[in-house]
């Protein structure tokens, strides 16, 4: 029946055998128990991305989504696209109307502060689905919220089916699959305390920290993970004043796809329109399919759009991050495919970033290397696209494997937070509403 699910489907915490009498595990079965899900986590983390990689280089002359993007026909990635968002937001809508409260990022993160959710790991499987479709698909969407639910659960699911609480697990887990999927231990903790409140306890916290050194362990010794993008290429801080050039259009575009990711949904566009739920599905597959075939770069999660401005920052590649890419993931997200922002903010604001000091430069400004400048605006999308300045001061840094930016990212994002914060007064003053809390998208 419609919203029904077997007894093994989810369990919780009050539902775990024996919850109030747990029996004690001797030591090493907690150890062996924490190495199995650190594993799992970090390996699924990697699989993702390798497999999907794997189904472009089948149907496509590149093994990635900006290089398939490029060497497709633009009414191939048209086609390629919507198709795949179209797909995986009607498995998204199924999850939502099946399940509705009991799956995604924030079920994930209640269960590991041990509250008394009811998660349906049937459910987190459907929307991995999702997320793997739009990825393959070459969707402008990440695909980190898909890694780090699946890692949570991963987590959870173990403790629980050996007769332990699922909590800590869950907090190990989610904590190896971020480290393993952004090469960032820090950011992890960062995020989970942060972002999901999960660091309620010091057994939580002592599994966090844990979780998050042995998911970067993992990815390093068992899968060779190198730094996501290359080095910067002059001084730290003398970077700093072209990248402040870029700071506020960057705040900007990051605030802007904040209030997208608010108001640009399906329900939101039937509520305002009076026309059928799926009319307005379709009709946002297509745009976010037009987003990608008028903008290649714009494709995936922001990686590799990221990786072209190293190569050579253009007008080109900042415009697509920028309209493409906001374009792209707004529709994606509003049709209903499950997905992560993470990367794709801090692609989109430093595509604004980028076509700013571009054209700067070309009215006078000195600019020796955009690339430097454009690495410190990325903590801007984090520490305001998804109000985490703290893991934003550690995890662009850790992405580039180069703790020496560390100083200068927090002078960014300490001058970051103060813009949005007067940008809140503004908004308030005139009667508009801040976006608060925490969505399924927002990993």
């Amino acid at each position: 029946m419609p919203g029904s699910s077997s007894p093994d489907d989810h369990m919780t915490e009050r539902q775990a055998p024996g919850f109030d009498q747990l029996p004690t595990r001797p030591a090493w079965v907690t150890a062996l128990l924490f190495v199995i899900v650190i594993l799992a986590a970090a390996t699924f983390a990697k699989l993702f991305r390798r497999t999907s990689y794997e189904v472009i280089g089948w149907y496509a002359d590149a093994d990635d989504p900006t290089g398939a993007a490029h060497t497709l026909s633009p009414i191939v990635v048209f086609l390629v696209v919507s198709g795949a968002v179209a797909l995986a937001a009607v498995l998204g809508h199924v999850v939502q109307r099946r399940w509705g409260q009991r799956v995604g990022i924030e079920a994930v993160a209640a269960s590991a502060r041990g509250e008394d959710v009811d998660i349906s790991f049937r459910a987190t499987g459907t929307r991995v689905v999702g997320t793997w479709i739009s990825s393959t698909g070459v969707a402008a969407i990440g695909r980190e919220s898909a890694i780090i639910e699946s890692g949570g659960v991963i987590g959870s699911l173990i403790a629980r089916r050996t007769g332990g609480r699922g909590a800590t697990m869950a907090t190990a887990g989610m904590a190896a699959a971020f480290a393993a999927a952004y090469h960032a231990p820090i950011a992890a903790v960062l995020y989970l305390e942060e972002h999901l409140k999960v660091s309620h306890s010091r057994r939580a916290i002592t599994f966090s920290i844990a979780g998050a050194v042995g998911g970067y362990a993992a990815s390093l010794l068992l899968f060779g993970s190198d730094p996501i993008f290359p080095p910067i290429e002059g001084s730290h801080w003398e970077s700093l004043p072209v990248a402040l050039v870029g700071l506020l259009p960057a705040v900007l575009v990051a605030r802007l796809f904040l209030q997208l990711r608010m108001r640009f949904t399906c329900a939101a566009l039937a509520r305002l329109t009076g026309g059928k739920h799926w009319w307005h599905v379709a009709g946002l597959s297509l745009i976010a399919g037009l987003s990608v075939a008028a903008f290649p770069s714009a494709a995936g999660n922001g990686m590799e759009g990221l990786g072209e401005i190293a190569a050579g920052a253009t007008f080109t590649i900042g415009l697509a991050l920028l309209v493409g890419k906001l374009i792209g993931t707004a529709a994606t997200l509003g049709a209903g495919a499950p997905g992560g922002v993470i990367t794709p903010t801090i692609a989109m604001s430093s595509g604004a970033a980028l076509v700013t000091i571009l054209t700067a430069e070309r009215l006078g400004m000195r600019v020796d290397h955009a690339w430097d400048a454009v690495v410190l605006v990325m903590a801007v999308g984090v520490a305001v696209g998804i109000r985490a300045p703290l893991m934003a001061v550690f995890l662009v840094p850790e992405m580039m494997g180069d703790y020496w930016l560390v100083p200068v990212a927090a002078v960014v994002v300490l001058i970051a937070i103060g813009v949005d914060r007067l940008l809140d007064l503004v908004i308030r003053s005139a009667g508009g509403q801040i976006p608060t809390g925490v969505r399924d998208e927002d990993a």
